[in-house]
């Protein structure tokens, strides 16, 4: 049998026209999930789209490759329109140096993204997509929930924040997805199964320590103004890397950044009771892809910064220390030291002993180790328990200075909650580049929650697209994901390429737009 024409697999038609047919019915499914108000039917209509992708994804391989193609090809009007223009007008039309020499069904599949994309938005695409973020929210023991559409992460997090507030230790079940409204694509950002809502209080919290949150006032006119800016600067610099042709990988993590930050600057603004904001930001939509055309492609994201920011955060409290010395209670002529030293990778936490000794006028000490130990409680022990002194009415336990155990606990609380974040943000990043949600669950009485932020698994129609791509079809799109894998070579892409590329190189072009006060 003709490998182009496979007959009907598990109720699947593998033809061209069923191809057609099934992801325009994808598409619609992808939509409608965006649309939806109701918490049921959306779940619903995601699980309906994820079966029928993976029915194509495990299909016979050269069809998967084509739904792939086609797939792609929607994203490529969702990352760079632009260019997926013209890679459709010279995939009809040719161009000065290459006729269209594309298959029939390469050809229909770039119509057909294009048919569909124009479809979804009354205007015809320009610029980067947009992100649709959908929180849902469900009592574990009930069947049905609340819904929220939101226009960042952040909002989305706030929102399911408010209500596990309210629901103390419930169990209860959730979901924050980003919807490309263009190809409709969902990346699954932060799911929780049978959590008690204090819990999701807890780790929602932690992720707001990492990924930033509201912006507080100042009080100071000159102090909340030059905040203001910076947020208008940060934004300016994340839509400017979302919006780069070449973004790749890492344009939906500017996306998150730059969604976050509007939200953010909009919520700050109103704060100060300024007027202008929305048209500021506004501003600077219309011009960040204008000025993205001289700038070299992002090589990272705010994930690494501030991935980079905690770590050296954490070292620079680490390679710190602290040393404390105190007299012993019982024994003036004993000095005690303590403290936390990074010179050993193990057992960081120390104390010594210093017993003065006078000789005619001058004063000297013999120094003896208590101990190494691996926590500052262990430390604390060993100091009450440990110390030599020649008071023969003491009973061998010393009780340290009430100050000192302060000061100890303090910077342990410091360093753990520096590692925490630490440990957090490595994950978030893990998570979101891999395209795995950050995932808590629960199982019997303990929660892995406890510590910090673990990512979990992938959103069912990545796991199981994986899976179905062949070690050829991994290497053709290992590249760059955000572009149409290509089953054969396409000069009228390269050439389009090209031409972009010559006309950002021209002379006496506008420099990129610097926005002032």
């Amino acid at each position: 049998m003709d490998d182009d024409r496979q007959a009907p697999h598990l109720g699947h038609d593998f033809s061209e026209s069923g191809m057609r047919e099934a992801y325009d019915d994808l598409y619609r499914l992808r939509q409608r999930s965006i649309t939806t108000e109701s918490a049921t039917e959306y779940l619903a209509l995601n699980t309906a789209a994820t079966q029928l992708e993976r029915a194509w994804l495990t299909g016979p391989p050269q069809w998967a490759l084509r739904w792939r193609y086609l797939d792609a090809a929607i994203e490529d009007w969702a990352n760079d329109p632009d260019l997926a223009r013209q890679n459709l007008d010279e995939a009809v039309h040719g161009s000065v140096h290459n006729p269209p020499n594309l298959t029939p069904t390469v050809r229909a599949s770039l119509e057909q993204a294009a048919r569909l994309v124009r479809r979804a938005r009354m205007a015809e695409p320009t610029d980067t997509s947009s992100l649709a973020y959908i929180a849902t929210y469900t009592h574990t023991a009930t069947t049905t929930g609340d819904l929220g559409a939101h226009t960042s992460w952040w909002k989305a997090r706030e929102w399911v924040r408010e209500r596990a507030v309210a629901d103390a230790d419930t169990p209860v079940d959730l979901t924050v997805a980003a919807h490309d409204v263009v190809s409709g694509k969902r990346r699954l950002l932060t799911i929780a199964t049978a959590i008690p809502a204090a819990e999701v209080v807890t780790e929602l919290d932690r992720l707001t320590t990492v990924l930033s949150g509201a912006r507080e006032r100042d009080g100071k006119p000159f102090v909340d103004d030059l905040h203001y800016e910076v947020l208008c600067d940060d934004y300016q610099a994340a839509m400017i890397s979302a919006r780069h042709p070449d973004a790749g990988t890492l344009r939906f993590e500017h996306k998150l950044y730059a969604d976050d930050l509007r939200d953010q600057t909009l919520d700050f603004a109103t704060s100060l009771g300024r007027q202008d904001t929305v048209a500021e930001l506004a501003d600077i939509d219309r011009t960040a892809r204008r000025d993205v055309v001289f700038l070299p492609a992002p090589g990272s994201s705010w994930l690494d910064q501030i991935t980079d920011h905690a770590e050296q955060a954490h070292q620079q409290l680490d390679w710190q220390g602290i040393e404390i010395h105190y007299p012993h209670p019982h024994d003036p002529t004993l000095i005690i030291q303590a403290g936390h030293t990074p010179v050993h990778h193990a057992n960081r936490w120390y104390g010594h002993q210093l017993r003065l000794t006078q000789l005619g006028d001058a004063h000297t000490g013999e120094l003896h180790q208590i101990g190494r130990y691996n926590s500052c409680e262990e430390l604390l022990t060993a100091l009450q328990y440990h110390t030599n002194t020649t008071d023969p009415g003491h009973d061998g336990e010393s009780r340290v200075p009430a100050d000192v155990t302060a000061r100890l606990r303090e910077f342990d609380q410091q360093l753990r909650e520096l590692g925490t974040n630490l440990a957090t943000s490595r994950t978030i990043r893990v998570a979101i580049r891999s395209g795995q949600p950050i995932q808590w669950t629960r199982s019997g009485n303990h929660s892995n929650t406890t510590g910090f932020t673990s990512s979990g698994e992938r959103d069912p129609a990545q796991r199981l697209i994986d899976p179905a791509v062949t070690v050829s079809q991994r290497h053709r799109t290992s590249t760059d994901s955000t572009r149409t894998p290509r089953p054969e070579d396409s000069p009228a892409r390269d050439a389009a390429r090209k031409r972009r590329e010559r006309i950002a190189r021209q002379p006496n072009r506008t420099r990129p737009h610097r926005r002032h006060p």
